[in-house]
């Protein structure tokens, strides 16, 4: 009996999943999964400043390995690890990310990552736009025309691969769980590091001047993300995230704080943070696969 009981829940679990596959395969949204994958943008996709087993603690902080995209520790649970899971070989993937990049230097990744002949690219970009201070943030039009260029290069080289464009996070958010109580390890890293000043300069400053600034910075991040969104809807393949990066909340846990990491810096995310990036790149754009993903994880169970 027990045989036959054994048998009958796997006939089901596969049956389940060829249904599901098929569903699938019916699907506008339904999309092969990627042999090939790169990431591009700055540090966030780099795994800057966070922590683990074989992250370097100076003077390169960039840890890859816990990218939100192309990472490959458990904990992140990137969108690397879940395709790899549900693809029938072995999933290549490039981090051509580097950090302090701003979207001028877009270009020059999107040249690289065309030369590897990825089917699927991930790009999160913008975040060092805003904060510049010197001469100060990328003016509007000139980041969206130069994300454009750096999407056509990689279309140009192959008109089937897939592009998905991530959101900028709502970097204000940092000041208010840093100062709603001020947490003094932030305060003496904000300054001295020179984290993000357009935004945490005097970030416990309630002059209007200073106001004004930080209102200034989410406006600017806001037009960044619109011009995104704008881009993206350009090109068939490309797919936006709706917003989701700049709509997920994060705690403080989500940054690298001390923690976390001897080096933190109370502006980057942690692994944690890198956990919840890579969740909203997939359940946001990639709900097919989410699903295939899920069908597996049940047959397999």
């Amino acid at each position: 009996m027990a045989r036959i009981s054994l048998l009958r829940r796997t006939v089901v679990a596969l049956a389940a999943l060829l249904i599901s596959f098929a569903l699938l395969a019916g699907s506008a949204q339904a999309t092969k999964v990627p042999r090939v994958m790169a990431a591009l943008g700055d540090s966030i996709t780099r795994g800057f400043n966070t922590s683990g087993p074989g992250c370097p603690t100076g003077p390169s902080l960039d840890c890859p390995q816990n990218s939100w995209a192309t990472g490959t520790n458990p904990a992140v649970d990137s969108v690397r690890e879940r395709l790899d899971a549900i693809s029938p070989q072995p999933l290549t993937a490039y981090n051509d990310a580097v950090s302090g990049a701003r979207a001028t230097d877009l270009l020059k990744q999107a040249e690289t990552a065309a030369a590897q002949s990825p089917d699927l690219v991930l790009i999160e970009i913008g975040a060092n736009d805003a904060c510049a201070t010197n001469p100060g943030p990328t003016p509007t039009a000139t980041f969206r025309e130069q994300v454009r260029s750096a999407l056509q290069v990689l279309v140009s080289a192959n008109k089937q691969v897939y592009i998905q464009l991530m959101s900028i996070p709502d970097i204000n958010n940092l000041r208010t769980i840093f100062t709603e109580p001020p947490d003094p390890n932030a305060l003496a890293r904000w300054g001295p590091f020179n984290v993000c000043q357009g935004l945490l300069f005097e970030p416990l400053s309630t002059a209007p001047a200073d106001e004004e600034r930080r209102e200034a910075f989410r406006a600017q991040v806001i037009a960044y993300n619109e011009a995104l969104e704008e881009v993206c809807s350009e090109f068939k393949r490309c797919i936006w995230d709706d917003y989701a990066v700049f709509n997920s909340g994060f705690t403080t846990a989500d940054v690298a704080t001390v923690a976390n990491t001897p080096t933190a810096d109370y502006f980057h995310p942690s692994a944690s943070g890198q956990a919840k990036l890579a969740e909203a790149a997939w359940s946001t754009t990639f709900n097919d696969w989410q699903r295939r993903r899920s069908a597996l994880a049940h047959a397999r169970g």
